[in-house]
């Protein structure tokens, strides 16, 4: 089992700010708010925020890169950016677009 550390010596290398720019040009309700890739959610119930987190949190599971999920009762916020590196990497964006899909799969969600 690789640590942590070496794991990622050979991920994705942080972003300059015009590559950032870049790709949140294919990711319209994606922003960088504190040096972190963010879009916040909102849903009918807590339930359903509840339900939705879950779901993110089994992708983020799966594809082995974890967001920071801020949840207050109705809202949710989902950050990415790649820790090891100090910012924001190709990876984030790939799984900001998994997030993107997974919440164009759901017909609960306001219109």
């Amino acid at each position: 089992m690789l640590s942590r550390g070496a794991h990622y010596a050979k991920g994705p290398a942080k972003l300059a700010d015009e590559e950032i720019q870049a790709h949140l040009k294919n990711l319209p309700h994606w922003e960088i708010d504190n040096g972190m890739l963010q879009r916040r959610f909102t849903l009918p119930s807590f339930p359903a925020t509840m339900f939705f987190a879950c779901a993110v949190a089994h992708v983020a599971e799966v594809g082995q890169h974890h967001p920071d999920l801020n949840i207050s009762y109705t809202n949710i916020a989902v950050r990415f950016v790649t820790h090891a590196v100090g910012g924001i990497t190709v990876k984030d964006f790939e799984m900001a677009q998994k997030v993107d899909e997974l919440w164009n799969t759901f017909d609960w969600k306001p219109s």
